[in-house]
């Protein structure tokens, strides 16, 4: 089994303050997504190209103000247990197994906790609905170094509509036990690097308009 990277997430305390922060440093402004309805979040996106291939995207996540009262526990991605005024940064990522079910069964075989399958769903800025299915960890794996798994069921994909493109010039994946988290990303077929570090994290690199932009 294989898998390829879907989205970054950057988790944002302010997603309007966010993209208009990105944009000075970019020169490119994340096109609105939509409302995470009941989970406490909603979106804006940038495309991706990566290692000469699309459906590829930056999503940066933030607390939606219409929705008030969410429980930490309920929110998108466990966004809620981050609390206030924390400083942006990138949450987790997402893969795209060629088999999302398979791989589930297959890292539970290996004693790898990837979460149950679940469906999810929000509406676009024209009106659109996406659909898509995806198994998160809870707590998120590896302080989110391991990523959560996607399945858009041969639907329409975030990267499909007319969003403005970077490039992603790497991803690398920091974490104490650098051994474990290989370990985990090869069971889940997945092919970017991991690096000792003394905490848990990932960064990423764009090519932008402005020149090179690191994002951690």
């Amino acid at each position: 089994m294989t898998a390829v990277l879907d989205h970054l997430v950057l988790a944002v305390p302010d997603l309007d303050e966010a993209v208009r922060d990105l944009a000075g440093r970019t020169g490119v402004v994340a096109a609105p997504g939509g409302s995470h309805p009941g989970r406490g979040t909603r979106n804006a996106l940038l495309g991706l190209t990566w290692r000469g291939g699309s459906r590829c995207y930056l999503e940066l996540l933030g607390p939606d103000p219409e929705q008030v009262g969410v429980p930490p526990q309920d929110t998108m991605l466990g966004f809620g247990r981050l609390g206030r005024g924390f400083a942006p940064r990138l949450h987790t990522w997402a893969v795209r197994p060629s088999d999302l079910d398979a791989t589930v069964r297959t890292a539970r075989e290996a004693g790898i906790e990837v979460g149950e399958a679940v469906a999810a769903s929000r509406a676009t800025p024209s009106g659109d609905r996406l659909a898509w299915r995806l198994a998160v960890p809870d707590p998120l794996g590896f302080g989110g170094a391991q990523p959560f798994l996607i399945d858009w069921q041969g639907t329409a994909h975030p990267s499909d509509a007319e969003l403005p493109v970077l490039e992603l010039l790497g991803v690398e994946l920091r974490h104490p036990d650098a051994d474990a988290l290989a370990r985990v990303l090869r069971v889940l077929g997945v092919d970017v690097p991991v690096v000792q570090a003394p905490q848990a994290g990932l960064g990423a690199r764009l090519g932008t308009p402005r020149g090179p932009v690191e994002l951690g």
